[in-house]
């Protein structure tokens, strides 16, 4: 079914990643310039990833975190995907001197204000630049993430967590970066994870909203060949296997609205809580 949504999507892939970008910026320019913002919250037009109220989304996350990540005012924390803050800040208010917010993004915008802006208070919280190839976000480079080494060590994190990642990255580079998360982790700590899951109930539903994943390709399906990165949807018992193959045990599935499910949902895209064997 083609909806309003998809023909829009359609058109706003056919932009570059720093078109886009750009457009964000002209789009929200007349909000941004009247609008008053909250403290460490960074202006609509910069806001580059996810749509939604960025505070709201932000501390909603945060209770997630607590309730099924084991999160400490000392935790060493690893954001993947750090994007423009908007799991940072809720963090802010609750490390304490003893813990540690590192996060990494291959959007350089979003870094560098994440550094200006909070980093610049917080000098436990630090954000890395990693400039890798996606589709939707960075163009400019070969570099691939599956072949990106965290720049960490061994087991120096408490919790680990990825909004919206796994969405945008292809099946080689997910499986590499699993395998990178538990090298980082700490025994018996935690990730949280977003997803598209494809399962019998979703892949039904799907096809009567504008989140239909229509381009197969066997254990993972896309909504947009010429932008892969852009949605990239995972095949259940696929990626659950993958989860227990690079050594995490699945401790929670909560599936997301994304494809019309009302029961057991949290989020918009389903949540996967694991932790590491």
């Amino acid at each position: 079914m083609i909806t309003k949504e998809y023909m829009l999507r359609s058109l706003y892939y056919k932009l570059s990643p720093k078109q886009r970008l750009l457009l964000r910026r002209v789009v929200y320019f007349p909000v941004d310039l009247f609008r008053k913002r909250q403290e460490l919250e960074p202006p609509k037009g910069y806001i580059y990833t996810g749509p939604g109220n960025y505070i709201e989304i932000g501390e909603t996350f945060f209770e997630y975190f607590k309730t099924y990540g084991n999160i400490q005012p000392n935790s060493r924390i690893l954001d993947i995907g750090s994007g423009i803050g908007r799991m940072a800040i809720p963090f802010t208010k609750f490390l304490n001197n003893e813990g540690t917010y590192k996060g990494f993004d291959v959007v350089s915008q979003g870094v560098d204000w994440c550094s200006e802006n909070i980093t610049s208070k917080y000098p436990n919280f630090t954000f890395t630049h990693t400039p890798l190839k996606n589709d939707l976000y960075n163009l400019n480079t070969n570099e691939e993430a599956k072949d990106f080494t965290f720049p960490y060590e061994n087991s120096t994190f408490d919790f680990a967590f990825l909004t919206s990642v796994f969405t945008h990255m292809m099946p080689a580079d997910v499986l590499h970066y699993l395998g990178e998360i538990n090298r980082v982790l700490d025994t018996d700590k935690i990730c949280l994870a977003t997803f598209f899951i494809l399962d019998e109930l979703s892949k039904k539903q799907m096809v009567s909203t504008h989140m239909n994943f229509s381009v197969h390709h066997g254990n993972y399906a896309l909504m947009d060949e010429k932008v892969k990165e852009a949605n990239v949807a995972f095949d259940k018992e696929y990626i659950f296997a993958q989860f227990e193959a690079k050594g995490f045990e699945i401790v929670n599935f909560f599936p997301g609205t994304w494809s019309g499910r009302t029961e057991n949902t949290l989020s918009y895209q389903d949540i996967i809580v694991l932790k590491k064997n």
